[in-house]
């Protein structure tokens, strides 16, 4: 029976900001995106990637951090879970999202540490062709630069120069490090927007920042995604023994105990939590004076920066307007269109000692007849007028019945017994019975009462004392970037549009030490010319760099 202490790992964790700043220990993060203009209404896929300052692949951080800032506030914010220091994700883009240029920013909360200096910081445009606010001018005007300076011996090629429409063809990578520890390979539309600089520059550049001064206020984030908070008293009165803890609703035991600091903060960290849109906070106290209110865990504002103004070419308008009509079929034939799923799995993952489908029991219409007349090693009891349910823990070599249960129902942790004793059984389809005790953040819990609905969204819960549901959005899934496959006649002969601009989005290609690699691609209903991108990192800190051009026709 596996049972985990966070207070050990939060210490731990203390520990390893002083000693991380007294070696002189610092992160970076390097961000690549599939394109660097984009449409209102399209997705940015993203690709993160953590070293030290020396440009050295690290795997400190689990979670990183995007925000898309205009002038000095950011519009769009994500978080996204690393796996050895390697993150994918994507962003929505809002269809009223304004024309202009923006700041991709950046940072893990171990670089908070230091200036915001230390970020990655790049500048992508995004064009809105459904507002008036588009104008392009009658002539070019770059008036950024978009040179790229790399050195490198890889190269990338495709199997031909022109492709039609739906064909299947294939990248040949070669000249690659034996050595490397990611790579990816990107194909979109061939843009007339420059950059600011190379993403490899930028980095550059970045890399070498060092502060003076390391404040050493945020946890790093090693174990998984900390949530923090602000502990609020609902009342005047002094309450002691502050007990908080989030859950997230839904099916499994998603339950993480708290620590608090001098000042009233709170953390708490989590794991394997993806997606999550609602959390629930609770502190257990007898008064229940107190509540926990959830702080973002993003920057928001940022140092402002002049951006210069976005001007396209007149002659690329019907290009963009084709892009634009293919991006609205795309969304309306896709009906998972880039949605961030919901993945997360069961913190949990111990064996109920008792598991009851009430279906196959007498349905009673209270919650008092459920548990006296079949659910064995809990029980209802009243005292001071008020219903508190116990449950069988073991105290030294004895068992007995305690009275600090963790009760959940649909996920969300219910302190008021009351609120369980009044529920309608008949909204409930299963209840688990861990006999305890259990120990969540140095939290102990006598046992676990699992109450899961038939809906999963905790109907008609009524909520008491310090308990509250607010939404929340967790660190992203790895983002799958899925295609047509038309080497398959069929689909290749299908009449749903393909109005794909990226055609392919692979960040993650598996070299296995080869020099060479071939991938598989295929083309879309979109024209013109595409551009390819190869970047990545070997495992001692060389960036490597490669591009082609290829032509798509009608049929």
């Amino acid at each position: 029976m596996k049972k985990i202490s966070y207070t050990l790992l939060i210490c731990f964790a203390f520990n390893i900001v002083e000693c991380f700043a007294e070696e002189n220990f610092r992160e970076r993060i390097y961000l690549q995106t599939d394109k660097h203009l984009y449409l209102a209404g399209e997705s940015i896929l993203l690709k993160l990637v953590t070293t030290d300052t020396e440009q050295t692949p690290t795997a400190f951080s689990k979670i990183a951090y995007v925000e898309l800032v205009k002038d000095s506030i950011a519009k769009l914010q994500i978080i996204v879970e690393l796996n050895n220091g390697i993150g994918t994700g994507q962003m929505v883009l809002p269809a009223d999202l304004p024309t202009g240029y923006y700041r991709l920013i950046a940072y893990t909360q171990f670089m908070r540490n230091e200036t915001n200096d230390a970020f990655f910081e790049k500048n992508i445009a995004i064009l809105n062709t459904f507002l008036s606010d588009y104008h392009p001018s009658e002539t070019e005007n770059h008036v950024l630069s978009n040179k790229e300076n790399y050195s490198s011996s890889v190269s990338v090629q495709s199997d031909k120069t022109v492709y039609k429409t739906r064909e299947r063809g294939e990248l040949i990578l070669t000249g690659l490090p034996e050595n490397m520890h990611t790579l990816s390979v990107t194909i979109a539309g061939k843009e007339w927007i420059p950059i600011v600089e190379s993403n490899i520059s930028l980095f550059q550049k970045n890399k070498t920042k060092k502060t003076t001064e390391f404040f050493g206020e945020f946890l790093p984030e090693y174990e998984g995604h900390i949530i923090t908070g602000k502990i609020v008293r609902n009342k005047t009165e002094e309450s002691a023994n502050l007990l908080p803890g989030i859950a997230f609703p839904g099916e499994g035991i998603n339950f993480f105990s708290g620590q608090i600091n001098a000042s009233g903060d709170v953390w708490f960290v989590t794991s394997s939590v993806l997606g999550t849109t609602e959390i629930a906070t609770i502190v257990y106290n007898v008064d229940d004076n107190y509540r926990v209110d959830i702080v973002s865990p993003f920057i928001t504002r940022f140092t402002p920066k002049q951006m210069p103004m976005l001007h396209i070419d007149s002659a690329y308008y019907e290009q963009l307007i084709k892009r634009s009509t293919a991006l609205q079929l795309f969304r309306y034939f896709s009906e998972d269109f880039l949605e961030n799923q919901n993945v997360s799995e069961s913190f949990f993952k111990v064996n109920s000692t008792h598991t009851y489908l009430l279906d196959e029991y007498t349905r009673f219409t209270t919650m008092q007849e459920v548990f006296t007349e079949f659910i064995t090693g809990t029980r209802f009891r009243r005292r001071g007028g008020n219903w508190e349910m116990s449950i069988l823990t073991k105290r030294g070599n004895t068992n007995e019945l305690g009275t600090h249960p963790l009760i959940l129902l649909d996920g969300i942790p219910v302190s008021d017994h009351n609120v369980i004793f009044n529920y309608d059984p008949l909204l409930v389809e299963r209840i688990n019975i861990y006999y305890g005790p259990y120990t969540f953040g140095g939290h102990l819990f006598d046992g676990i009462v699992e109450l899961t609905t038939y809906r999963r969204d905790y109907q008609n819960l009524n909520f008491t004392g310090s308990l509250q549901v607010v939404g929340y959005v967790g660190p992203q899934s790895p983002y799958q970037f899925t295609t047509p496959d038309y080497s398959n006649e069929n689909q290749r002969r299908s009449r749903i549009p393909d109005g794909r601009h990226t055609l392919l989005w692979n960040p993650n290609v598996i070299s296995n030490g080869k020099t060479s690699v071939r991938l598989p691609f295929d083309t879309s209903d979109l024209t013109g010319e595409f551009q390819i991108i190869v970047e990545g990192i070997t495992k001692d800190g060389k960036f490597i760099h490669a591009t082609s051009y290829f032509k798509v026709s009608e049929n």
